[in-house]
């Protein structure tokens, strides 16, 4: 059996005296799709930053690719895509992917770039400054942006945040093709019907708590529901 892709174990981390994870445990096999459900401030995004390698846990232990992520041994295995786009508004959509196509030192880059403003449906913008882009154009390049490496690991935290029905469409197809392709995918969402449908496993986070991990295989998106709030509502009963 192959090495999962990300293991975590006992992760804990603290912000001064705010606790933004507590004795988080999980791992993601390789090729799954993983849904992280949970409201704001349960601790998506702070988990994914240390994930991704941008933030070290205070206690516990993360592998990702079997090594320490904050080392950046495997960045170029892995994308992040958020609400927050990692462009430069001043470049345009080209000069965008040039920069982060020479950073990570991708083949055939012209040709790359055109295939993945084709495949986000920004061919057509490849020469218009990125500040002159709607929310949803942006995400759409920072969906490009993305996939350009063609990495192994996307993390992607909350990227529907902004996105008007065509975009959030385009976005859940492009997962559903990575998924085919056999690419490991993190998602965290509060969007229980988008996680469901994408979805292979799941986990809720509550107060900064794992509160359950699963299979969705036989879930309906009303038993989700209802456990999902049914273990919410517990833990504002326990504040």
């Amino acid at each position: 059996m192959s090495q999962p892709v990300i293991v975590a174990e006992n992760l804990r981390k603290e912000f001064g005296r705010v606790v933004a994870l507590r004795g988080v445990s999980f791992q993601v096999e390789a090729g799954a799709f993983f849904t992280i459900f949970g409201r704001n401030g349960a601790g998506k995004s702070t988990l994914l930053s240390i994930i991704s390698g941008m933030a070290s846990a205070t206690d516990g232990n993360i592998r990702v690719f079997g090594e320490d992520p904050a080392e950046r041994t495997h960045r170029h295995k892995l994308s992040v895509i958020s609400h927050e786009s990692f462009l430069y508004d001043n470049l345009t959509a080209l000069e965008n992917l040039s920069f982060y196509g020479k950073l990570y030192q991708v083949a055939d880059l012209n040709d790359r770039m055109h295939d993945v403003l084709h495949q986000v449906g920004l061919h057509h913008r490849r020469f218009d400054l990125v500040r002159t882009f709607s929310r949803g154009m942006v995400q759409r390049l920072t969906i490009a942006r993305a996939i350009l490496h063609n990495p192994d690991l996307f993390l992607l935290d909350e990227p529907f945040t902004g996105l008007d029905q065509h975009a959030t469409e385009m976005l859940i197809g492009l997962m559903e093709a990575l998924k085919s392709q056999g690419k490991t995918i993190l998602l965290t969402t509060h969007d229980l019907q988008i996680g469901l449908r994408l979805s292979s496993r799941f986990m809720i986070l509550e107060r900064q708590r794992v509160v359950e991990t699963g299979s969705v295989e036989g879930l309906t998106e009303e038993m989700l529901r209802r456990k999902y709030f049914s273990l919410i509502s517990s833990g504002e009963a326990g504040q």
